[in-house]
């Protein structure tokens, strides 16, 4: 089960990931934005967890899942 989840949400005239109550910078489009969310969440350190990616279903009909791994390393950033 993921410890932390991610949501593209539409943010500024673009789109943003969130994670809790914190935005990232805007983004032109939600792909950008998922790019730069598995980014984060791959150097996310939570120990044995993962995280989840939430965004907007294309088709409108609510959100959908994906599953991201975690940097589970001993070092620290």
């Amino acid at each position: 089960m993921a410890d932390i989840t991610y949501q593209i949400v539409p943010h500024d005239s673009g789109w943003a990931y969130k994670l809790g109550d914190t935005l990232s910078e805007p983004y032109a489009t939600a792909e950008q934005a998922m790019d730069r969310a598995r980014n984060a969440a791959a150097r996310q350190k939570i120990g044995n967890g993962d995280a989840l990616l939430a965004y907007p279903a294309p088709d409108g009909s609510g959100w959908k899942f994906q599953q991201i791994e975690t940097d589970k390393g001993n070092g620290r950033l």
